[in-house]
């Protein structure tokens, strides 16, 4: 049981730097709101997506062309 809680604790705090790693990340609203337009996403979805990947408006579009 002491492990399961250990293991959902390590998880918590990888999850939370992940998100601060996330949160750095700088990106161009114009870049946002391209992705909402031509993709169909809410901003929020765009915004996490271009997150993703270090704000790069190319790497991002590839990656959600070859995921479709």
């Amino acid at each position: 049981m002491a492990a399961l809680v250990s293991q959902q604790r390590a998880a918590r705090e990888a999850n939370k730097q992940r998100e601060k790693e996330l949160a750095a990340v700088k990106v161009a609203s114009q870049d946002i709101d391209f992705l909402a337009l031509e993709f169909e996403l809410d901003k929020k979805k765009a915004e996490r997506a271009l997150r993703e990947h270090k704000g790069d408006l190319r790497e991002t579009i590839l990656s959600m062309v070859h995921d479709k």
